[in-house]
């Protein structure tokens, strides 16, 4: 990855992250992949979103994976958070464990909790963007 967390969120054609993150707890209901996409891309339908995927709302998707991923298992965001020193290798592989952690999380948690780890992860993605 080339970009820290708030250079990212300066890109004019990437969503930010923490609003992303904050909206995504209004789709719940859809679990934690279809939710994240729908708030980043505006749909979760393969079709749509490959017509509206960049490369950086794919980083975007990412990134927000990681944060929501390391609020459930630290290990994920083991070297820290995300920033312009984590090669691609090494983002694609914490993006890997995030998911399997957050899959692993969900099945045994109420999409309320879902909704109320969004916004933690929001809150967290905010504090990045902000520095």
């Amino acid at each position: 990855m080339s970009m820290s967390v708030t250079e990212l969120a300066e890109l004019p054609t990437a969503p930010t992250i923490s609003r992303g993150l904050r909206e995504a707890a209004s789709y719940a209901d859809q679990g934690p992949f279809h939710a994240l996409r729908r708030a980043l891309f505006g749909t979760t339908t393969f079709e749509d979103f490959i017509t509206v995927i960049t490369p950086e709302h794919a980083i975007a998707e990412g990134v927000a994976l990681i944060f929501l991923g390391g609020l459930i298992d630290p290990e994920v965001t083991d070297q820290g958070w995300p920033d312009s020193t984590w090669g691609a290798a090494h983002f694609a592989e914490r993006v890997g464990h995030a998911h399997r952690v957050i899959s692993g999380w969900a099945d045994s948690h109420t999409e309320t909790q879902l909704a109320h780890l969004f916004e933690a992860a929001a809150d967290r993605a905010r504090i990045l963007e902000n520095q």
